[in-house]
């Protein structure tokens, strides 16, 4: 495996861990304002806007 090679496929690498760490604040943040204002959201509209699947906010929910 070349230096070019090598090095693109730790960057990617880098990258992939930094969004998945990314991903899981955003999931705390998302289940603390479901947490704080769940009786005002309606989860079809919350799953819209996040993107997450309805299923995933209603354990979500159910967590918080």
């Amino acid at each position: 495996m070349d230096d070019v090679l090598r090095e693109a496929l730790a960057t990617l690498g880098q990258r992939i861990e930094m969004a998945e760490h990314e991903r899981r604040v955003a999931v705390d943040e998302v289940r603390a304002l479901l947490s704080e204002h769940g009786g005002d959201l309606h989860l079809p509209h919350v799953s819209a806007l996040t993107l997450l699947s309805q299923p995933t906010l209603g354990d979500m929910v159910r967590d918080a």
